[in-house]
């Protein structure tokens, strides 16, 4: 009866009056549990970290109840660990509980405790209330207080918003640095697209002599990915291999095989991630490698192989998510698999996101059924987003009609998605069809709006090489120019050989 009391109070809604019935009962039935001075501790912590909403309710009944109860440095840091990890918050509300709880920490004679001055530093930097927070880290700072988990709370704070160079200069500020911070640094830089300058802070890590975490090898892993960094995502792989097999070691689990997975795929190599798939444990294979790994074959143009891969995951009581059914859907949409495409879609245990209809829209128009398409989108519970009205375009184009796409382009432009690769679309297609040239003309002086400039990029030798349009400062531009130049004189000699028809080659090839 008494833990059915206590568990009252957590309760998302309970009155003065059934507050005071369950002290009563509690006084009643369990005396020598409300005497236990430890009591309120063992309770804030027993939520943690699942219910940090139970904690903040919680914390004030306990007070009401337990006149005795004045929270010490324990009951400050379980609670502004849940302050900290509440997000169902607006800002207003979290700039108010954790200020509230800060004041309390001021009057009680807390606030300068290190577990207690670090509860503050990282609920305010967590709820974006950097000024609060970086006062409170000079405060601390100052007095000599700040530890390596002050200096952490507050570079993570930074990386949250975006200020990734403030984030570095606390980073190279640090007096000692932990595995978390190094993670911390790096997860910030991989945020923030920063992926060749995650790598070269892990190969720092190592030299510091600093074994990495896991996030620090995930953060590393999606870093040589996004660059198709191979050589270095094997060195990675190699370097979890060896560590195995010492004493120290960092279990591979579901998390790490499947950042595995999905690095190996982005840098190009299908076999070994499916060597890495294989390997994996039916524990590790779950919905998150199964869905790298139906991603993996799909890009790498084994669309049926995906499909077959999800029938599998299915079979042996996998569930897919929402970003499952997104890479399944865009499988049977490149493999031509309209009817799959259709099959799946209306299988969906959960509601259609915007997504899976842009992925059904985009199957249906490379198959070319474009007024099916065009009446998909009209019956969606939710306005079209780009990637929607994007494939749509697409399918307008390959099937050459000008007027759906004037159509679709004019629902971008309500929007606001008219962006430049829009226009050249459409320029494109007024040209091809031989019509309004003044109209093309039009579309090409507002495509010299400032944009983006593309990027690409490749591993040569190990090291990982940008080219951005228009720039020319690579060393070895004048080899490069010359390569390029050679290409396009091979491929033009490709398309007019007699065995190439409209650039493409002849199915008797």
């Amino acid at each position: 009866m008494a833990a059915a009391a206590l568990q009252l109070l957590c309760r998302a809604s309970l009155s003065a009056a059934q507050l005071r019935q369950v002290h009563a009962h509690l006084v009643t039935s369990s005396s020598s549990l409300l005497a236990d001075r430890f009591l309120p501790n063992k309770l804030l912590r027993s939520l943690l970290p699942a219910h940090p909403l139970g904690v903040l309710r919680l914390f004030p009944r306990l007070r009401r109840i337990l006149p005795g109860f004045r929270p010490n440095n324990y009951a400050f840091s379980f609670i502004l660990k849940a302050a900290a990890d509440e997000s169902s918050c607006s800002d207003s509300d979290a700039r108010l509980l954790v200020s509230s709880l800060h004041a309390l920490a001021v009057v009680l004679a807390w606030d300068a405790h290190a577990y207690v001055a670090n509860g503050l530093i990282h609920a305010y930097a967590s709820h974006g209330l950097l000024p609060a927070a970086r006062r409170l880290f000079d405060g601390a700072l100052a007095s000599g207080a700040a530890d390596v988990c002050s200096w952490t709370s507050l570079l993570t704070a930074y990386s949250r918003a975006g200020q990734v160079g403030e984030a570095r200069a606390l980073f190279d500020g640090m007096p000692r640095r932990n595995d978390v911070s190094w993670s911390a640094m790096l997860s910030a830089y991989v945020a923030a697209g920063g992926f060749a300058d995650a790598v070269r802070l892990f190969e720092e890590m190592l030299r510091s002599g600093v074994r990495p975490n896991r996030a620090a090898v995930l953060g590393v892993l999606t870093a040589c990915g996004a660059l198709g960094a191979l050589e270095q995502g094997r060195w990675v792989h190699a370097l979890l291999a060896g560590g195995r097999r010492s004493s120290s070691s960092m279990d591979m689990d579901g998390l790490v095989a499947t950042a595995l997975v999905d690095m190996y795929a982005k840098c190009g190599s299908l076999d070994a991630a499916r060597q890495v798939f294989a390997a994996a444990t039916p524990e590790q294979r779950d919905v998150f490698a199964y869905t790298a790994m139906i991603s993996a074959l799909s890009d790498h143009g084994r669309c049926r192989e995906a499909i077959d891969l999800f029938g599998r995951m299915q079979a042996e009581g996998v569930r897919p998510n929402e970003v499952t059914f997104i890479c399944v859907l865009t499988a049977c949409g490149r493999a031509g698999l309209v009817g799959s495409a259709k099959e799946v879609f209306r299988g969906m245990p959960m509601r259609p996101g915007v997504e899976h209809y842009g992925c059904l829209v985009d199957a249906l128009g490379r198959a070319g059924l474009l007024e099916e398409a065009l009446a998909l989108v009209r019956t969606m519970p939710m306005p079209p987003d780009s990637y929607v009205l994007g494939a749509l375009l697409n399918a307008c184009a390959a099937r050459g009609d000008v007027e759906a796409s004037e159509r679709v382009a004019a629902w971008l432009a309500e929007q606001r998605l008219d962006h430049a690769g829009v226009r050249v679309q459409l320029s494109n297609m007024y040209a091809a069809a031989w019509r309004d040239w003044e109209e093309v003309a039009r579309l090409r002086r507002a495509m010299a709006e400032p944009k983006v400039p593309g990027c690409s990029m490749i591993e040569v030798d190990g090291v990982a090489c940008e080219f951005v349009a228009g720039d020319r400062s690579h060393p070895r531009m004048q080899d490069i120019m010359s390569a390029v130049t050679d290409l396009h004189a091979h491929l033009r000699q490709l398309v007019l050989h007699p065995f190439l028809q409209d650039g493409v080659l002849s199915q008797t090839l």
